[in-house]
């Protein structure tokens, strides 16, 4: 799953996609094209994102984090991140592509800040 969504967040275009599964296990990865063609900001193709819930909901599971690329800054939440969190609770995945390596953070967003997470690579 790791390598899956640091190859999807390939420059320039900011990337998003949701990681689905039962908890605590993530089992799939839902690509969703950002109608915003931009590199600094993302929004969700709908009709890719009601494709993503179908497909888990037939299968019993839920949406278990969201993830969307930095191209250009850290994997820090940005203010239009907090101010634009539809999925409340849904952990945050960020992938900065800033430097030589991209870097991976998990993050629970509140209105008004940001709490880092913890996670691992389960084989």
């Amino acid at each position: 799953m790791q390598w899956s969504l640091i190859a999807f967040a390939r420059p320039p275009w900011n990337a998003a996609a949701s990681w689905g599964g039962s908890r605590p296990l993530v089992s799939s990865f839902h690509p969703l094209r950002n109608t915003a063609a931009s590199e600094t900001r993302y929004d969700a193709d709908p009709h890719d994102l009601i494709k993503a819930v179908k497909s888990l909901r037939e299968r019993g599971a839920e949406i278990l984090a969201i993830y969307h690329s930095h191209p250009r800054w850290e994997a820090v939440p940005s203010q239009t991140d907090l101010r634009e969190n539809h999925y409340e609770d849904v952990p945050r995945i960020i992938v900065s592509l800033l430097g030589e390596r991209p870097e991976v953070r998990v993050w629970r967003l509140d209105p008004d800040s940001f709490q880092e997470l913890p996670w691992r690579l389960a084989e």
